[in-house]
């Protein structure tokens, strides 16, 4: 040992011995014991803690002070002491009449003035009490545990035989007791076992039927009261024979009893056995087996209402309307296989989940409303933006109920939604063919009036300029400004009644090669040096006639390509590539890529052979919040003055008589395809597979 360390642990006997009139009236135990470790001097304080005297605990071994339990600690720890010359522990005391209590110690060498070992000196103090708070703090902390736990299990599932189970087994565990059971009630006060925690060596009881002739109608309305019972040891409480030998049967020798209540329903009672020998319950056990129990009330009603909402469920599964019910926290509880089919999320996937999160409803304001006019008057109706798990925008028909427990108190919410979608658009296509139709009849009206005005005003500008072939440069320029502005409301005016469908014109065979071809000489005579033409165009005298003739009105598919290819001319401000194609096309499945555009519906009617022609530019591209409106008449991004809204519009109309239909590919910054889709003339009789 260190020089120091002796130096620091060494006391004087004597200095000791002469304040032994002070140690004596000390509040903390103290004593001093020889080198075999029995007592040579105890205090008042330290022999009043063991339960004794001081002079009867001189000449004692210290062993007998500390309980059998910890005493091989404290042997250990009197040995460490002997090697560092100090050391402290807490062990359990023991005292003369047997009884047990917490203390802490603190044992120090003692040396003569030749610094040899001659016996060591205890200091001693009774922490009971401190232990006493620290095992009650610990055992709420273990209590408050398992109540979330229990409760968090709640939560996140409504399996009811899961739930009993763990909460059993956790309170088996914490009050260390033998068996808890819990007892549901049938009609007639006999009951069943459907939760059980038992020691391995005991007779298990899940399951099984019990009858206590003792149980009536006085104990059921004990127990709905709230009541408890507490029964310390069976031989000797007053309760009947009868329930004295049932309780036999299990081996209980105590057992503690508080009831699962519904309101004032007695559903059943949770059971804590005490099986190995009597016990005395202490206020906390009992306090735990209620809150445990208010737990599983919560917990039963719950289930049970779902297993009765699944029940309900198994019959609405055949309707065709997503039916689910979520509580009050917006976490689905049910989700129907309508609701699977309209939203693509699976029972599986949806259960637990917000509808917030799964549904991403577009109109929170509305859904707010929606929540707390069905909170005020228990029923909400309206129509709602909603997204499928594939991001698909859908609009549903909603219909709201509120949901009450027993009490009357709000529970949960069922939404019944129907898809109207379909519906929504199809009344759009309805209501803009009305607009269309109203404004086509409009629109032919004026045209006719202002195609009578401009025939005589035409005339007469070509008229002035053959008579007046020797009028001065201003005058020419002026009276050919006049022919052109003419020209141009008269092709203004055709292509409205185009639009309008108001000018039937001869539909003939047209060889789509010859009639791109001369689009194309025509169209590079008006574009800049910045925008190159690429075509891919099989010459005519190549190609077979088979698969290139469709049956149309050659004026209206010029007009059509004109109006795509200046459109990418426009597309390109800052030059670019504008790529003419014309390919065969076998659509053996009618279905394409919602990105169609068509007259009559998103896909084709009928499959077939098409001649398909792509118009493609490397240019802006269109924007998708605007992509859906540009065959809306009138309707432009471009400048005033530099286009009338109608070059799309009248193009599909012309695509649609021709019986084919229209498909864009559009990416912003990167550039636009127009396909557009013309059946044969005169189609194979029978199609490949493809």
């Amino acid at each position: 040992m260190k020089q120091e360390n002796v130096a620091e642990n060494l006391i004087d006997t004597h200095t000791l011995k002469a304040m032994s009139t002070a140690l004596g009236l000390a509040v903390e135990g103290i004593s001093q014991l020889d080198a075999q470790g029995q007592y040579l001097f105890v205090n008042e304080a330290y022999a009043r803690m063991v339960g004794s005297t001081p002079a009867a605990m001189v000449g004692m071994h210290w062993e007998k002070t500390v309980a059998l339990a910890d005493r091989e600690r404290a042997i250990a720890a009197y040995k460490q002491m002997l090697t560092s010359g100090k050391v402290e522990l807490e062990v359990k005391g023991l005292r003369t009449d047997g009884s047990t209590f917490d203390k802490a110690l603190m044992m120090v060498c003692a040396y003569d003035e030749q610094r040899r070992f001659i016996g060591h000196y205890c200091f001693m103090k009774d922490i009971t009490r401190r232990k006493q708070r620290e095992l009650q703090l610990q055992q709420q902390l273990e209590q408050a545990r398992l109540i979330t736990g229990i409760a968090d299990a709640i939560r996140q599932t409504l399996d009811l035989d899961q739930i009993l189970s763990a909460a059993v087994g956790q309170v088996r565990h914490f009050l260390q007791t033998d068996r808890v059971i819990i007892f549901r009630f049938q009609p007639n006060w006999q009951g069943i076992v459907e939760a059980e925690s038992v020691a391995p060596n005991l007779t298990k009881t899940l399951a099984m039927q019990i009858e206590d002739s003792c149980f009536t109608k006085g104990y059921a309305d004990y127990y709905r009261q709230g009541r408890v019972s507490a029964i310390a040891n069976i031989k000797t409480a007053d309760i009947d024979p009868c329930y004295v030998k049932l309780l036999q049967r299990f081996q209980v020798k105590a057992n503690l009893v508080v009831p699962i209540l519904q309101g004032e329903h007695l559903w059943g009672l949770l059971i804590a056995h005490h099986c190995t020998a009597p016990r005395a319950w202490i206020p906390e056990s009992t306090q735990l087996l209620q809150q445990v129990a208010a737990q599983l009330g919560l917990a039963i009603q719950q289930a049970e209402l779902y297993q009765k909402t699944k029940e309900q469920a198994a019959l609405i599964d055949i309707a065709t309307d997503a039916i689910f019910v979520r509580d009050l926290k917006g976490r689905i509880l049910f989700w129907s296989k309508g609701a699977h089919r309209l939203y693509g999320w699976s029972a599986a996937e949806a259960i637990g989940q917000t509808t917030a999160n799964l549904l991403k409803k577009r109109s929170p304001a509305a859904l707010e409303v929606a929540i707390n006019t069905t909170l005020e008057q228990g029923f909400w109706q309206g129509e709602l933006n909603q997204s499928t798990k594939s991001g698909q925008k859908v609009i549903v028909s909603s219909r709201w109920s509120l949901v009450k427990d027993k009490q009357g108190k709000p529970q949960s919410l069922l939404e019944v939604n129907t898809d109207i979608t379909e519906k929504k658009r199809l009344a759009t296509q309805f209501y803009q063919a009305q607009k269309l139709e109203s404004l086509g009849q409009l629109a032919s009206g004026i045209a006719h009036d202002l195609g009578n005005m401009l025939t005589p005003i035409l005339g007469i500008a070509q008229l002035l300029q053959t008579t007046h072939k020797d009028a001065d440069a201003i005058t020419q320029r002026q009276l050919n400004l006049l022919e052109k502005s003419a020209k141009r409301g008269v092709n203004m005016v055709r292509q409205i009644l185009t639009f309008a469908q108001a000018s039937a014109e001869k539909e003939t065979i047209v060889d789509v090669v010859s009639l791109l071809q001369e689009v194309i000489d025509v169209v590079r005579q008006g574009l800049p040096n910045t925008i190159e033409i690429r075509q891919s165009i099989p010459p005519p005298e190549n190609s077979q006639p088979l698969r290139r003739e469709v049956f149309a009105n050659s004026t209206h598919l010029h007009q059509v390509f004109m109006n795509l290819c200046i459109n990418a001319r426009d597309a390109m401000p800052t030059g670019g590539i504008l790529t003419l194609s014309v390919a065969d096309q076998l659509i053996a499945d009618p279905t394409l890529s919602p990105t169609a555009v068509e007259a009559t519906a998103i896909t084709p009617q009928t499959a077939g052979h098409y001649v398909l022609v792509t118009v493609a530019d490397t240019g802006t591209g269109i924007p998708s919040e605007i992509c859906d409106r540009i065959f809306e008449p009138f309707f432009t991004t471009k400048q005033p003055g530099q286009g009338t809204g109608l070059g799309l519009p009248t193009s599909l109309g012309i695509i649609k008589s021709a019986g084919g239909f229209l498909q864009i590919v559009s990416e912003v910054n990167q550039g636009t395809q127009m396909k557009v889709y013309l059946p044969l003339a005169h189609p194979l009789t029978k199609l490949p597979n493809v």
